[in-house]
């Protein structure tokens, strides 16, 4: 389990609407300046990563982009896609289809979260979402269940980087 490792080696996979959810509602980066600091240096330090499909869903997001152009963290941040993150992929999705569903819009992204995580050692999934044990309607901690990959939510990753704010 990733927990054993130190946290210093930990690599983060991070879901859109985790990023989106934090930086617009939960800690707007106007009011927790500090934080968005602190999370630059976790990009820049190659220690959160989104999938190139994730990072480019995200970008959609003007002021996400703006601040990842501002601050030049595409290099660090996006991962580009290749051949054994598409394997990871497939094996997601050969095992949870329903994550993925045009029908309802839910997001074309989820498993390339999970296929990152996958690819890299002593990796844990940054997601707000919360399992539903439900096959028709998985989530990303469902598959992380599965997949035996410890995932997290934004709070969570503010804890265990111990990161304190006065």
């Amino acid at each position: 389990m990733n927990s054993l490792f130190n946290h210093d080696q930990v690599i983060y996979s991070i879901d859109t609407s985790a990023l989106i959810a934090a930086f617009h509602e939960h800690y707007p980066i106007k009011n927790f300046p500090s934080l968005w600091r602190k999370i630059e240096s976790l990009i820049k330090n190659g220690r959160l990563k989104m999938s190139q499909i994730v990072f480019e869903e995200a970008m959609r997001d003007t002021e996400i982009k703006q601040w990842c152009d501002e601050n030049q963290l595409k290099p660090n941040f996006q991962v580009a896609i290749d051949e054994s993150v598409q394997e990871k992929v497939s094996d997601v999705l050969s095992k949870f289809p329903r994550l993925v569903d045009n029908r309802t819009g839910k997001s074309g992204a989820d498993p390339w979260v999970i296929a990152l995580a996958l690819t890299i050692e002593n990796c844990v999934v940054v997601t707000e979402e919360n399992p539903t044990q439900s096959e028709n309607r998985p989530k990303i901690p469902d598959a992380c269940v599965h997949f035996h990959i410890e995932y997290i939510k934004i709070v969570d990753l503010i804890k265990r980087e111990n990161w304190i704010f006065e």
